[in-house]
This record gives structure tokens, sequence and C-alpha cells, in this order.
């Protein structure tokens, strides 16, 4: 069995991991370092990859995360109900979900 590749903490240099503990070695890390928390973020794409803050668009734009799916904008088809008539409109689906705080509607007392 190989030995799994380290990783190195980009809170501290010195702190070295295997992959598979990084996650867990930056939530502990990050407590420990506050300062250079606030200088550091986050990749949209891949949370354990951690940069100044300074680098971040650069680093997001050629992230080994990213898709191609990541850049399309959301064009969603538009969904029409066979047993609505061309000029109806569809009823706000928010009046057909019952309220669960409304519990005694319709119950004679």
């Amino acid at each position: 069995m190989e030995p799994e590749a380290l990783e190195i903490c980009p809170y501290d240099p010195n702190h070295r991991m295997p992959a598979s503990r990084l996650q867990y070695h930056l939530a502990a890390c990050r407590k420990k370092n506050p300062k250079r928390v606030k200088k550091m973020a986050n990749c949209k794409y891949n949370a354990c990859h951690v940069v100044p803050i300074k680098r971040l668009k650069e680093h997001e734009a050629t992230c080994v995360n990213r898709t191609a799916i990541d850049d399309e904008p959301f064009n969603l088809p538009k969904v029409i109900s066979p047993s609505l008539e061309p000029n109806e409109k569809p009823s706000n689906a928010a009046n057909q979900i019952p309220d669960p705080d409304i519990w005694n509607v319709g119950q004679k007392t």
C-alpha cells in the first residue's frame, strides 16, 4: 500500500497531513490562527482550497474542481400544465399547501 500524498496547510506551511485529513485539520487550524484566517478565503468549488483573498478570483478561474456547468446560467425550461387553458394562470402553490400552524380550521366545537 502506497503512502497517501501529503497536503500543506494554507495557514501554517509547517503543517503537513494526508489529503484525507486536510478538511479536519483546516477546521482546527482555522481556530488557532485567527489573524491568518482574515487574510484567506475558501474556493467556491472546493472548501479545502484556501488561498489569500487577493488570489481568490485567479484561483477560482483555474480551479481543477471547476466544471463547465458552473459557468452556465440557469436556463430552466418552462413547465406548462396540460390541464390549463392557454390563457389561464396557474394557481399559487402556497394556497394549495396547508399551513401546519392552522390545524383547527373546519372543526366544529
